[in-house]
């Protein structure tokens, strides 16, 4: 499509909304609102980046650069992160976003509200509304006076502390009461101001997700039977539902909506694969604690995997979070550093995506004589690894196989998608399949397909082939007639 038609063009994201997760409560009956985007206008998987995590995905969004060329694949650890430290390089999108290209060279009014990562705010036409994620700072407007009449709500950017068993329903009735005082504050502004580009997120989606998920899903081996929140997801996704149909009411006949999350959601995995205690095992990665049996490397590592899996038995996941603030060198721990000879070693496995099906392997080319043949043979025999009977791994491939940017370095040398039940786990000297003794504490994970919706003014069709976060970019400005600075991206909505 070359032309918004005159009409404005709104563009709500749903932070972690799942494919699956939304085509089955529409088959049972849920979500009418998006039903009926489905039914009249369009609906499909969105492709999200790999590995599909909130921080990646969203600068993609916003610039139609993959992850390899903008170079920011942080993640979020809820277990290990303080609030407060987790901080990016805004630079990469920095004024280099779908909005501004829209409010820049179309002079069209935007307004945006709550962009992830997206702060300090900065000047656009119209106005950008936001606060810190993960950071402590103060809510801002770009354009007070565009907002002065409008109270900004208190919950806009933020993140939630971990709840527990005991606070997890006080958790969903706030999640639930900010974002509805965030669509409230966004229909108002839609209302008020009428812009020609209005961009809402909602961030309250995915964080729902990740601390509720266990007690939803009667499938997850972790569910603790019949409890105050068992219905929340589906609650939830009823509520992002009714917002909808909020934002489908103040539409004219020529508007455009657009509904995007940034990746899926589902049950985070309940076990680990212990690849480096795989590779140790093959002689590819050395132990710090070199080959005496009772070295204190060695049995530190012992004892924190016997110490978490005594804590996972006997439901004591509520203490993992507060021990570790108290323990030195945590996150060592965690990634297994404190007990990894990593300059020695020929390859070791990455904690670069998290404890999730999604991960790689580093090869240290200057350890091996052959660096193609090495990485050839390595995948071969991970590719033999089994599961209760089934394959580990869904695909293998080199990174190059994915990406190509400049910053593709900073990927593993293989990428794997395991199965969703396995997450890549860190520890040594211990079973190569073990309990993912966190899966308790955030029992949601994250999946490759979101979800893109598009309202129907004038029949629209989808390339579901080509319906990709990466793509998102190029897709927003070419609904005013603009085009992208790469030949790599396209637009996957067109009229019919």
């Amino acid at each position: 499509m070359s032309t918004n038609n005159a009409g404005k063009v709104v563009l709500l994201g749903f932070d972690g909304m799942d494919f699956d997760l939304t085509t089955d409560l529409i088959k049972q009956g849920h979500l009418p609102n998006l039903k009926k985007l489905a039914d009249n206008g369009g609906f499909s998987p969105l492709l999200s980046v790999f590995p599909p995590d909130s921080i990646p995905a969203w600068i993609t969004a916003y610039t139609g650069i993959n992850p390899s060329e903008h170079g920011v694949l942080e993640h979020m650890n809820y277990l290990l992160d303080k609030k407060g430290e987790k901080t990016i390089d805004t630079s990469v999108f920095h004024e280099k976003t779908f909005w501004d290209r829209i409010s820049k060279e179309t002079n069209t009014e935007v307004c945006i509200i709550n962009p992830f990562m997206a702060y300090p705010v900065w000047e656009v036409n119209g106005a950008m509304i936001n606060g810190p994620s993960f950071i402590k700072g103060p809510i801002q407007s770009s354009n007070e006076d565009y907002t002065s009449d409008i109270e900004i709500p208190g919950s806009i950017g933020g993140i939630e502390d971990l709840p527990s068993r005991s606070t997890i329903k006080p958790f969903y009735d706030k999640t639930v009461s900010d974002t509805e005082e965030q669509a409230a504050f966004g229909l108002e502004l839609l209302k008020k101001k009428s812009p020609g580009f209005f961009f809402q997120t909602f961030l309250t989606t995915d964080r729902l997700q990740h601390h509720l998920w266990r007690y939803c899903d009667k499938t997850d081996p972790t569910y603790p039977g019949r409890n105050e929140v068992e219905t929340g997801v589906i609650d939830f996704f009823n509520l992002v539902d009714d917002i909808v149909g909020q934002f489908m009411d103040e539409l004219g006949d020529n508007d455009t909506l657009l509904i995007m999350s940034d990746h899926g959601h589902g049950m985070r995995c309940t076990h680990c694969f212990n690849i480096n205690e795989l590779l140790r095992q093959k002689g590819y990665l050395k132990s710090a604690g070199g080959s005496k049996k009772f070295n204190k490397k060695i049995l530190l590592e012992k004892l924190k995997n016997r110490v978490l899996k005594f804590m996972n038995d006997h439901d004591l996941e509520e203490y993992m979070a507060k021990i570790a603030k108290w323990i030195p060198n945590a996150k060592a721990l965690k990634k297994g550093s404190h007990i990894t000879n990593y300059k020695d070693s020929m390859a070791y496995a990455s904690d670069f995506a998290g404890t999730n099906p999604f991960g790689g392997i580093c090869i240290n080319k200057e350890n091996v004589t052959d660096y193609k043949a090495f990485r050839d043979q390595l995948m071969t025999e991970l590719q033999e690894c089994e599961y209760n009977g089934k394959p580990v791994f869904i695909w293998m491939k080199y990174r190059e196989e994915l990406y190509q940017g400049k910053h593709i370095d900073r990927y593993p040398d293989i990428l794997f998608e395991m199965i969703p039940e396995l997450g890549s786990g860190m520890s040594m000297h211990t079973d190569l399949f073990t309990v993912n003794p966190t899966h308790k504490k955030v029992s949601g994970g994250h999946k490759k397909n979101g979800i893109f919706f598009v309202n129907n003014p004038e029949q629209w069709d989808i390339d579901k082939n080509a319906c990709k976060i990466s793509n998102i970019f190029e897709t927003l400005i070419s609904l005013y007639g603009l085009t992208g600075n790469s030949k790599t991206t396209l637009s996957f909505l067109n009229k019919k």
